[in-house]
C-alpha cells in the first residue's frame, strides 16, 4: 500500500500526468499534421466523426471507474486486501461486459452510418470497415486497463503515466512512419489497436506487482454493504457519464448531420487544441482527488473550504491566461503556423469555443470535491437536464443560424454547449458542494465567480487589441513576427492584469504560496 504523504503523492501524480499530457498533445499535433498532409481533409473529417461516435459509446462505462475508485479509498487506507480483491473482481467482470456491449453496439450501428455522414467522403476504403476498426479499438481499451484505477486510487497514477509516456513515443513514431511510407489508413488503425492492447497489458502487469492480491484466484463476491454502496454510486455516476458524453459528442454529430465532413474535420482541429488544454488543466485538479478524499475524513469543513477557494483561484489564473491567449493567437496559429486559412472558423465561433473551455476550467474544483466526497447521488439529475438542453439547443440553433451559411451554422451548434452549462452545471454543482461539504450558503462564491469572469473578459479584449495595436503601429507584415507579437502580448497582458487587481489579496498570496510550496516539494 502507498504510505507517502498526500501532498507528495498529489505533486508526483500531477507532475507526471502533466508530462504525459504535454507529450500526448505534441504527439497529437504531429500525427494530425502528418495525417492531414498524407491522407487529406476527407479522412480527417471521417476520423473526427467516428472518434466522437465511439466516445459516445464510452457511455457504456457509465462512470464506473469513479464509483470504484471511491469504493477503494477505505480498504486501501485500512489495508484490507480481501475487500480490494472483491471490488477488483467485480470491476473486471463489469469491464469485460462493457467491451462486449461496445462491440455489439458498433455492429448494430453499421446500417445507420449513411444517416450520420451527410456527404460520403471520397476515400478508397469502406467507411463501414473503418468504423469497425474504430469499434474494436474502443472495445479493446477496456481489456486489462481496469487495474489502473487501483493504482490511481492508491495515489500512484504516475505509474500509469510512465507507461503512457513510453507508449505515446512509440506510437507517434510508428504511426507517422506508416502514414508517410505506406499512406494506408487501415494499417494505421490496426497498429493503433495493437498499441492500445500492449499498453493495457503492461499497466496490468505493473498493478499486479504492486498488489499481488490481484492474482488471487479464490475471491468471493461483494458483501451486501459493498454491493449496495457501489451500485448506488454507479447508478448516480452513470447519469453523469452518459450526460457528459452526450454533451461532448453532440457538437460533432449535429455538425455532421447538417454539414459536409470537411466542416467536421475543421471542427476536430479546434477541438484537438482545446481538448488538449482542457485535459492538461484538468489533471491539476484530478490529481488532487484522492488526497481530497483522504483529507475529507480528517479535516474540518473550514479547512476544506479554504482549500477549495485556493484551487478555484488557481483555476481562475489558468483560465484567464488560456482564454486571453486563445482569443489572440488561436486562428493565427492554425492559419500561419499549423495549416492554412481553409481550416479557419470565424471569430465569433472562436469566442464561443474559448468561453466553453473557460467554463470547464472554472468547474474543476467543484468536480474534484464532488468526486472525492462521493457526492454522486446528490446531483444526479443535473447532468441529464444539461444534456437534454444541449441537444435541443444545438439542433434549434443549427437550423436558425445555418440560413447564413455553414460557418454560422457551426457557431449556433457550438453556442448551445456553454449556454447549457450556464443554465445547469455552473451554479448547481457548487450548490451541491457547498450544501453537503461546507454546509454553508454560496452567495459569496457566485459573486466572486462573476468578478472572475468580468476580469477574464477584460483580459481577452485587452490582450487581443494590444496585440493588434502593436502589429499595426509597427506596420508588421511578416506573419510569423505578427504571431510572435501575439504570443508575447498573451504572456504579458493577462498576467499583468491579474497582478494589478489581485496582488494584495489574501487568496492570491495563499494560492501562489501553495503552488510554490508544491514546486519546492517536487524538487526535494
Amino acid at each position: 500500500m502507498n504510505t507517502e504523504s498526500r501532498s507528495k503523492n498529489s505533486i508526483k501524480n500531477a507532475s507526471s500526468e502533466i508530462v504525459v499530457r504535454l507529450l500526448t498533445a505534441g504527439s497529437k499535433f504531429i500525427l494530425r499534421t502528418v495525417f492531414i498532409y498524407t491522407l487529406g481533409i476527407q479522412y480527417n473529417g471521417v476520423a473526427g466523426l467516428f472518434n466522437d461516435i465511439l466516445f459516445m459509446f464510452s457511455l457504456a462505462e457509465l462512470g464506473i471507474n469513479r464509483a470504484i475508485a471511491f469504493a477503494l479509498y477505505k480498504p486501501l487506507a485500512n489495508k484490507d486486501e480481501d475487500a480490494i480483491a472483491r471490488i477488483m473482481k467485480f470491476y473486471k467482470v463489469v469491464y469485460r461486459i462493457i467491451a462486449g456491449v461496445i462491440m455489439l453496439a458498433g455492429i448494430l450501428m453499421l446500417p445507420f452510418l449513411q444517416y450520420l455522414v451527410k456527404d460520403v467522403p471520397d476515400i478508397k476504403e469502406s467507411i463501414h470497415l473503418i468504423f469497425i476498426l474504430f469499434v474494436i479499438q474502443s472495445a479493446s481499451s477496456y481489456l486489462f486497463i481496469y487495474k489502473a484505477t487501483l493504482l490511481e486510487a492508491n495515489q500512484q497514477k504516475r505509474i500509469v503515466s510512465y507507461v503512457n509516456i513510453v507508449a505515446t513515443i512509440v506510437q507517434v513514431v510508428c504511426e507517422s512512419l506508416i502514414l508517410i511510407v505506406f499512406r494506408e489508413y487501415l494499417l494505421y488503425l490496426v497498429f493503433s489497436i495493437v498499441c492500445t492492447l500492449a499498453k493495457n497489458i503492461v499497466i496490468s502487469y505493473l498493478a499486479e506487482r504492486q498488489f499481488p492480491v490481484l492474482r488471487k484466484k479464490a475471491v468471493g463476491p461483494l458483501t451486501k454493504e459493498e454491493a449496495k454502496q457501489i451500485k448506488a454510486d454507479i447508478g448516480a455516476t452513470a447519469i453523469y457519464n452518459v450526460s457528459n458524453v452526450a454533451v461532448q459528442t453532440t457538437d460533432t454529430i449535429v455538425t455532421a448531420a447538417f454539414f459536409p465532413t470537411t466542416i467536421v474535420g475543421i471542427l476536430s482541429n479546434y477541438r484537438l487544441i482545446t481538448n488538449t488544454l482542457n485535459t492538461l488543466i484538468s489533471q491539476i485538479s484530478a490529481s488532487c482527488v484522492p488526497s481530497i478524499g483522504n483529507l475529507a475524513v480528517t479535516a474540518t469543513k473550514e479547512r476544506l473550504h479554504k482549500l477549495h477557494n485556493q484551487l478555484s483561484f488557481i483555476m481562475f489564473m489558468i483560465g484567464n491566461f488560456v482564454s486571453a491567449t486563445l482569443i489572440t493567437i488561436l486562428n493565427p496559429f492554425i492559419e500561419y503556423i499549423w495549416l492554412d486559412e481553409q481550416y479557419l472558423f470565424i471569430m465569433p465561433t472562436v469566442i464561443v469555443i474559448v468561453f466553453n473551455l473557460y467554463l470547464c476550467v472554472m468547474q474543476y474544483p467543484n468536480t474534484a470535491y464532488r468526486n472525492s466526497n462521493g457526492l454522486f447521488v446528490q446531483g444526479r439529475v443535473r447532468p441529464a437536464v444539461m444534456a437534454v438542453i444541449n441537444v435541443v439547443l444545438s439542433i434549434t440553433l443549427a437550423i436558425v443560424f445555418s440560413k447564413y451559411g455553414a460557418q454560422w451554422g457551426v457557431f449556433g451548434i457550438l453556442l448551445a454547449t456553454p449556454v447549457s452549462r450556464l443554465l445547469t452545471e455552473t451554479w448547481f454543482d457548487p450548490y451541491v458542494v457547498y450544501k453537503h461539504v461546507f454546509r454553508t450558503k454560496m452567495n459569496k462564491y457566485l459573486i466572486t465567480r462573476l468578478l472572475y469572469f468580468l476580469v477574464t473578459v477584460s483580459s481577452c479584449f485587452a490582450t487581443y487589441f494590444v496585440a493588434q495595436w502593436v502589429v499595426n503601429t509597427l506596420s508588421v507584415t511578416y506573419v510569423y513576427l505578427s504571431f510572435v507579437i501575439g504570443v508575447l502580448c498573451s504572456c504579458v497582458v493577462p498576467n499583468a492584469i491579474m497582478l494589478v487587481l489581485f496582488f494584495r489579496t489574501t487568496v492570491f498570496r495563499e494560492s501562489v504560496s501553495m503552488v510554490l510550496s508544491a514546486l519546492r516539494k517536487k524538487k526535494s
